[in-house]
């Protein structure tokens, strides 16, 4: 059951987000522009905590569109993006377009962890074994690789899940499929075995319509027979 408070708490976020991103869209520099596109990324993260899907969908395209224009191509805030547009796509059965951007995801991490390792094998060489310091590049560099690395084997598991479901769907359709099949050939009336009956002929109660040869003759002959009946008429009377 879900808690008025949880609710109530979402709904204030959304509400500060809405008014975070109209102010930062009307500035025109690089910072207020990127706090604007975070400001979609988090309101499609509330609109799939509520199960919005589609409107999900629209402010994380929104938060793409302006990361994609004002960042390097290689930058995790665009894997990161991706990555939650294969979620909504996923969680609204789009399991197609859910892989898509999965793999776009993974594309950008590899892109980013590839510049990092030139980062730090250009770092490293001519140099010994002295100790890092904490705030030394190569060092951020290594951890963000293996940071990177760790995430990747669980989008790839993203994808497999999105496979797997759409798999499972093409089974379901092609079994209901068969299903209806086998039940609409049930309902067909059965055809009988008993060889039909011919229909009624009924030509022998219906006039036929005679030939007019065939009309003269019988004239000829009935005029024959009446004369002939009156010459024995005649006959008889004398």
């Amino acid at each position: 059951k879900e808690n008025p408070d949880d609710i109530s708490n979402l709904q204030l976020a959304w509400e500060m987000l809405e008014l975070a991103k109209v102010i930062y869209l009307k500035e025109e520099d690089k910072k207020s522009k990127l706090k604007a596109a975070e400001s979609f990324l988090k309101l499609g993260e509330i609109s799939l905590e509520t199960e919005n899907y589609e409107q999900a969908l629209s402010d994380f395209q929104e938060c793409l569109k302006i990361q994609e224009a004002e960042l390097e191509p290689d930058d995790r805030l665009l894997a990161e993006t991706h990555y939650q547009l294969g979620l909504a796509h996923g969680f609204n059965k789009q399991y197609d377009e859910s892989i898509d951007q999965y793999r776009k995801a993974i594309k950008v991490m590899e892109a980013k962890i590839g510049k990092l390792k030139k980062t730090v094998e250009d770092g490293t060489q001519g140099k010994g074994k002295e100790p890092q310091a904490a705030d030394d590049p190569i060092k951020a560099a290594q951890q963000e690789i293996k940071d990177l690395e760790e995430i990747l084997p669980d989008i790839r598991g993203k994808i497999e899940d999105m496979e797997e479901e759409k798999k499972n769907i093409d089974e379901l359709k092609s079994i209901t499929k068969d299903t209806l099949a086998a039940v609409a050939s049930e309902l067909k009336p059965a055809e009988s075995s008993e060889p039909k009956k011919a229909a009624s002929d009924i030509s022998h109660l219906v006039r036929r319509k005679r030939k007019p040869e065939e009309e003269s003759a019988e004239a000829d002959t009935k005029k024959t027979r009446q004369e002939e009946g009156s010459g024995d008429t005649e006959k008889n009377g004398k």
